[in-house]
């Protein structure tokens, strides 16, 4: 009898990341529930990590490609200023992913992975990745294990969409923010693998990045 032996490298740890961009600001968060087959293995996790003042790396998925992307990254950050003499950008940080990931496209990072920050302008920007590096500048993105639950929910905040009063609607930072938190506290009561809590970044030109943390349901 021949007996098949398989072999599959990767698992989905959860995580879910949002990005929201504005005129002069950007509000970055991401759930600090780290699961695996359900069983609960960090409660203090965070999925989005610096990369330098004016960028934030949003990804999840496999936490060791996760890792190794931002590891990878790290280096390229480095080497980039050094050779260039000046920090990096946040769309020449998107281009260096976009180019990092389709190097991989024939073993790809298994992650969902998005870059947030602000432009030389000083605007909010958003660049979203498919697994193979092709790159999309958003208004909004939300990625990970609940995005099913949380997108619609921003589509018809952000857009209007599915609403009796369709097209964008400008919300201030201080909007942005609250509704972030009722969103994830809406998700958490749907979804087993969101929960714990939720870090809150909002990255603005004047004060850099301010943090804030908000609890979520812990069971």
């Amino acid at each position: 009898m021949v007996k098949q032996h398989g072999w599959y490298p990767y698992e989905f740890q959860s995580g879910t990341t949002v990005a929201i961009a504005g005129d002069d600001y950007v509000v970055v968060a991401s759930d600090t529930r780290l699961t695996e087959n359900y069983s609960i293995l960090s409660r203090t996790h965070s999925n989005v990590y610096k990369m330098h003042n004016n960028s934030l790396l949003l990804s999840t998925g496999f936490l060791g490609d996760v890792l190794t992307l931002k590891k990878t990254l790290e280096g390229r950050i480095k080497s980039y200023e050094y050779t260039h003499n000046k920090p990096i950008s946040t769309p020449a940080l998107a281009q260096m992913i976009s180019i990092m990931m389709y190097g991989r496209r024939f073993f790809p990072y298994y992650t969902n992975t998005a870059v947030a920050g602000l432009d030389s302008e000083g605007k909010g920007c958003i660049f979203g990745f498919d697994p193979v590096g092709s790159m999309t500048p958003e208004r909004y993105t939300c990625e990970g294990s609940a995005m099913p639950l949380l997108l619609p929910i921003l589509d018809s905040y952000m857009l209007g969409k599915n609403s009796t009063k369709p097209g964008p609607v400008k919300r201030t930072k201080e909007e942005i923010v609250k509704m972030v938190k009722d969103i994830y506290m809406a998700g958490c009561e749907r979804h087993v693998e969101l929960g714990d809590g939720v870090v809150i970044h909002v990255l603005t030109k004047d004060k850099g990045i301010e943090t804030d943390v908000h609890a979520l349901r812990k069971d």
